[in-house]
């Protein structure tokens, strides 16, 4: 059955919001090992194959492909790196899993023990992605807030 009220953007907003909510439980996890000897960070990097996603469908719609532009979200997650004086992304680790999801090892251990867990990258992981979750989750409740009016008749 198909819900006629789902369109392509309540499901991009639904998908960003599942793909912050498994980045959240990857630092988590990350942070709950970080005595763990041998432990390789665990990251999520939904936002490439979401951009995928969304390219695909409005290629479909409109019949030609899109070039993403060379700014936004890098394979890693972060901004991508336009120029060699920019700063290089943080080193992330191995896969977090899931379907459409994905992760890279840095294969460099900070620690000697061989455990790649930063305290400091996690938090400012952790805090980007609140702070992405607060944003993407207004954003849905205002499309929806919109919709309500207009069945609502207002």
């Amino acid at each position: 059955m198909s819900n006629w009220l789902i369109d392509p953007t309540t499901r991009a907003l639904s998908g960003a919001l599942d793909g912050l909510a498994l980045r959240e439980q990857a630092v988590a996890s990350n942070l709950s090992n970080i005595d763990t000897p041998g432990y390789q960070t665990a990251t999520v990097d939904f936002e490439s194959e979401l951009q995928a996603q969304l390219a695909g469908a409005a290629e479909a719609a409109s019949g030609t492909a899109m070039t993403p532009p060379p700014y936004g979200p890098s394979a890693t997650g972060g901004m991508a790196q336009t120029s060699a004086a920019h700063l290089g992304a943080a080193a992330t680790a191995s896969t977090a899993g899931g379907a459409g999801l994905s992760g890279q090892s840095s294969g460099t251990a900070n620690r000697v023990d061989g455990n790649t867990v930063s305290v400091d990258t996690e938090m400012t992981a952790l805090a980007e992605t609140q702070l992405k979750y607060a944003a993407v989750s207004r954003m849905l409740t205002g499309k929806l807030g919109m919709l309500k009016d207009v069945v609502g008749g207002r």
